[in-house]
């Protein structure tokens, strides 16, 4: 498997009918853009210079970075630093498992779910589903007004309608009180249905009828555990 595979940039040919690239560790070109990571790379890199940074797995907990360098046959033995404590790291000396390479990367392209799109038998389609995908089915949360900002004095004097851009834009953080509408869905349901429907806890819940800010990410919730259990009747 290409996973198992030790670094080996020396060799230009293909191996097993591989391209030659299949094993480079994985690169990413960065920009140094913080006054942190020129402190890190001193004297290996200039401000707004780039960098590479060789991709690890999480269990590793490193941000390395290198120089920059065109010569792919250098990647795999890269003096790297790492960014959280300053640490030098050559990256031939890590594990195999935990520098990600480019055939890795190829592999989880392959691999990679459509989280769009049902399976041909109706579920979440996953890494190894096959057939023609479905569509999925999208519920409508909260809906709100936004509008836009806009300026009475570019709209003109000679306005007939009237303007309710203004009315439409809010800025409460991310919060919002249900209407009354909702609020009276929610007592006609009852609490304990209400929460079995939605998946919130009842202080939540609580909360909402008692005309409490909430987010407005916890109203969507609200409406579409509701609009699902009426679809289902």
């Amino acid at each position: 498997m290409i996973a198992g595979r030790a670094i080996d940039t020396k060799t230009a040919t293909d191996v097993d009918g591989q391209p030659s690239w299949i094993n480079l560790p994985a690169m990413m070109k960065m920009r140094i853009s913080t006054p942190h990571y020129l402190d890190q790379m001193k004297g290996k890199a200039s401000p707004f210079g780039f960098v590479l940074h060789p991709r690890t797995r999480e269990e590793l907990k490193l941000t390395l970075l290198t120089p920059f360098t065109k010569n792919r046959a250098k990647w795999a033995f890269s003096e790297c630093v790492n960014t959280h404590d300053g640490q030098s790291h050559r990256l031939d000396t890590l594990p195999r498992s935990a520098v990600i390479t480019l055939g890795d990367i190829v592999c989880g392209y392959l691999l990679h779910p459509e989280i769009k799109s049902l399976g041909p038998d109706g579920e979440k389609c996953k890494p190894h589903t096959r057939g023609l995908l479905q569509r999925i089915t999208v519920n409508g949360g909260l809906h709100r007004c936004i509008g836009k900002e806009a300026s009475r004095f570019d709209q003109g004097q000679s306005d007939f309608i009237q303007n309710i851009d203004d009315a439409c834009i809010r800025y409460d953080g991310g919060r919002a009180v249900a209407n009354q509408g909702l609020i009276a869905e929610i007592d006609a349901r009852g609490l304990r249905r209400t929460t079995m429907t939605t998946g919130l806890d009842r202080k939540t819940i609580r909360r909402v009828v008692n005309g409490e800010q909430v987010k407005v990410s916890t109203l969507g919730k609200i409406v579409g555990g509701l609009r699902r259990a009426e679809s289902e009747h």
